[in-house]
């Protein structure tokens, strides 16, 4: 054993990971392949990252974090009482209500869309045309088959991720490539000059990634069964996401709701939205701002505790191989004590390029200019950058420890020798994962539309979009969990391959096989 893995020793001897002892390596010869051929590690050319003392990093982001919450409970105790007119601000609270439900409906259709570059019917229609003329209890009894399915094929598409990781990143490249094809075939065909140009240019993009990237397949690939079979192990996690999902719907409404009251109150607005005061315009950037790092937080919350968690079972499986693991409980706790500050500090600086993005949008006002569009777009891609960035970030504090800062200084140091193998690993993965979510959309979808028809309830297309849209927001919440797990996975096969060969063998084989 190397002198660099000593260094996860505790006092007694024996391996620590964020507290937890690891059982001790089993001594092995050097692995070899079918030719009898010595596999070899990847050379770790970074420092490894050591576990870091329980502390409370980053504490002051922690507390102002907490303090904005406070505001935000003071201002809705404050303002919502007073819509208590003649009934008219009451009805605008509820449609404002209303309104945040269906931009919510537009968001996951537009990141449908951008996910798999398509058009897909309005997912909002029946809530702006009044709904489906149908029994509530039908409708109701058409939810429920579908999260009841929903749940089961969203966690069954983790052993599909296992048996069939290979094929599904192959077929997602393929398809990308097929789908410009026939965007092009399709424009000349409707004598569209331009969309038959936009699909010569997606498919010779997707066709020049695939060739570039096709050799990476089998190593990606393998960093997604290890993370689903880590997920597997420690299905508890999935708990905390659907969770969080709960939580974000809880906060999208209090916050409408609040946000509505407040600027309804000081602005002296009357019931047709017609304000006295002039709104002052450092209020509304900081309601923005919470709302957005609200968000933030609750999301990198989840994704620090399934990066403790894979990091357990990698470090330490007997602690991290049942549904309620120590691994996961432990993890979750540590993401809401001694590195809620972290995240709380990581997750400020993404909501803050949101917040300037969202009010450049707004500042447009019917205005697309040339300059105001590179503007937005440039956030745009900043927030992104910022995002991954983030999501590096937080496997670090998820694994060790660490204070945001020091964590940021490892990812650079990971991205210097590791950086386009864990660039194209993420980005593969993503891309599978939606696929994948909107399969079992498509899946869950038809399984409702038919029960309907057969059961005689008259809901085919509700039946269908309800069992669309439930089975991709349930799918997308487990695999996302796997997505995380990824990540993490990258991390720790660059800091320690030697432990996911002692811990791990047959998959830590498969995994220098593809290397």
């Amino acid at each position: 054993m190397n002198s660099d893995y000593k260094q996860y020793k505790g006092d007694n001897g024996i391996p620590v990971v964020q507290g937890t002892q690891v059982s001790p390596a089993r001594t092995q010869l050097a692995p070899v392949n079918m030719y009898g051929q010595e596999h070899t590690f990847p050379s770790n050319d970074h420092a490894r990252g050591e576990k870091q003392p329980k502390k409370c990093n980053d504490a002051f982001f922690a507390c102002f974090f907490i303090a904005h919450l406070i505001s935000l409970v003071v201002l809705a105790f404050v303002y919502v009482p007073q819509l208590n007119g003649d009934g008219g601000d009451r009805r605008n609270l509820m449609e404002s209500g209303q309104h945040t439900l269906t931009q919510a409906m537009t968001s996951l259709q537009s990141l449908i869309e951008s996910k798999l570059n398509i058009n897909i019917p309005s997912m909002h229609r029946g809530l702006e045309d009044g709904g489906y003329d149908a029994d509530p209890t039908s409708v109701m009894i058409v939810v429920s088959i579908s999260v009841v399915i929903a749940f089961f094929v969203s966690i069954l598409s983790l052993t599909v991720m296992i048996q069939f990781a290979e094929g599904l990143i192959k077929f997602s490249l393929v398809f990308n490539v097929l789908l410009g094809l026939l965007t092009a075939m399709a424009g000349f065909a409707a004598q569209s000059t331009e969309a038959g140009v936009m699909g010569l240019i997606l498919f010779g993009i997707s066709a020049f990634y695939a060739c570039m990237i096709w050799s990476r397949i089998p190593f990606a690939a393998t960093n997604l069964v290890t993370a689903s079979t880590a997920i597997k192990a420690n299905l508890g996690v999935v708990t905390f996401a659907y969770g969080a999902l709960i939580l974000n719907g809880v906060w999208l409404v209090f916050w409408s709701f609040t946000t509505y009251a407040t600027i309804y109150v000081v602005g002296d607005c009357d019931a047709d939205g017609n304000c006295q005061n002039e709104i002052n315009g450092f209020l509304v950037a900081a309601l923005i701002l919470s709302l957005y790092w609200t968000m933030q937080v609750i999301k990198n919350v989840l994704h620090v505790t399934v990066a403790g968690t894979v990091g357990t079972w990698w470090w330490a499986p007997v602690g991290a191989n049942s549904i309620c693991s120590p691994a996961v409980t432990e993890s979750h706790n540590r993401a809401l004590t001694h590195s809620f500050g972290s995240i709380c500090f990581g997750s400020l600086l993404v909501a803050i390029v949101q917040t300037i993005r969202s009010l450049c949008e707004s500042a447009r006002d019917g205005d697309d200019g040339l300059c105001s569009c590179i503007a937005i777009c440039l956030l745009g891609i900043l927030e992104s950058l910022m995002e991954m960035f983030n999501e590096w970030a937080f496997v670090y504090v998820g694994l060790y420890g660490y204070s945001f800062i020091d964590a940021a200084k490892n990812v650079i140091t990971l991205f210097k020798s590791r950086g386009w193998t864990a660039i194209i690993t993420d980005y593969i993965v993503d891309r599978v994962l939606t696929m994948v979510s909107f399969g079992t959309g498509l899946f869950t979808g038809a399984v409702a539309a038919f029960i309907s028809y057969l059961f005689g309830l008259n809901l085919e297309g509700a039946a269908f979009l309800i069992g669309f849209v439930v089975a991709f927001i349930l799918t997308s919440i487990v695999l996302g969990v796997v997505g995380s797990g990824v990540n993490t996975v990258v991390v720790c096969y660059a800091e320690d391959p030697k432990a996911f060969e002692d811990n791990h063998h047959e998959l830590s084989v498969r995994m220098r096989e593809s290397w």
